[in-house]
């Protein structure tokens, strides 16, 4: 998840990072299995939990992340350090 120290506290209809807030649940990614995996700390995923975000993540469209990681902060998801980092750098290369 998206925390203050990771610069983006859900405050903001944009963080510093680039992301759009999402304030209500318009988007919708055919993840739903994702949802068990809402308040679970990052750091305790398993390797097969990382692994299915992991698929979710690498078929989104590249127009598609910044979205997918707001609706996944919105529902409570933490995402693994890996992908996290992805994300940003992926983003980083929109700007």
């Amino acid at each position: 998840m998206w925390s203050n120290t990771d610069g983006c506290c859900g405050l903001h209809a944009d963080c510093e990072k680039g992301l759009r807030i999402l304030r209500d649940e318009s988007l919708y990614y055919n993840d739903e299995e994702l949802d068990a995996y809402r308040g679970i700390p990052a750091e305790d995923y398993t390797d097969a939990q990382r692994a299915e975000i992991r698929e979710v993540f690498e078929t989104l469209m590249p127009q598609e992340v910044s979205d997918w990681v707001c609706a996944m902060y919105a529902r409570g998801i933490e995402l693994p350090a890996d992908i996290r980092e992805e994300a940003m750098l992926l983003l980083g290369d929109k700007q």
